[in-house]
């Protein structure tokens, strides 16, 4: 099955995600913020601990469903003497819930500013290597 791929979270969010079975995320990089931007509640996203360069076959993964989906637009604006800055960020709080554990098979894209597409298979069970 095809996921959605969000890189790079803790290894304490996830411990918190399967501990609780739900977790809200607020998504601020703008690799997973492009992959998720697309997303709908009821998509299922995999996520990893890996890093967005290093996610290969075997990259082992949590599987949630997105429950909701807020974007928000932050605007900061610094003034200093004559120097007047403003900026825009975005991001986006997901409530997740735990649906199990994935294997990546293969990456399907990684484009930056594109969605991060993995296709994965659910573990099911423990398996020796």
């Amino acid at each position: 099955m095809k996921y959605i791929t969000l890189t790079g979270i803790s290894s304490q969010v996830l411990k918190e995600l399967q501990d609780n079975r739900i977790r809200t995320l607020e998504i601020r990089t703008p690799h997973n913020f492009y992959s998720v931007h697309g997303s709908d509640v009821g998509d299922l996203v995999l996520l990893t601990r890996t890093s967005y360069n290093d996610v290969r076959a075997g990259t082992i993964g949590m599987i949630a469903r997105i429950r909701s989906k807020q974007v928000a637009i932050h605007h900061l604006m610094q003034i200093a003497e004559d120097v007047f800055e403003e900026c825009e960020t975005f991001s986006t709080r997901l409530q997740l819930e735990l649906k199990g554990v994935g294997r990546v098979r293969k990456v399907e894209e990684n484009v930056l500013g594109k969605p991060f597409i993995v296709e994965a298979d659910e573990v099911t069970y423990l398996e020796g290597r």
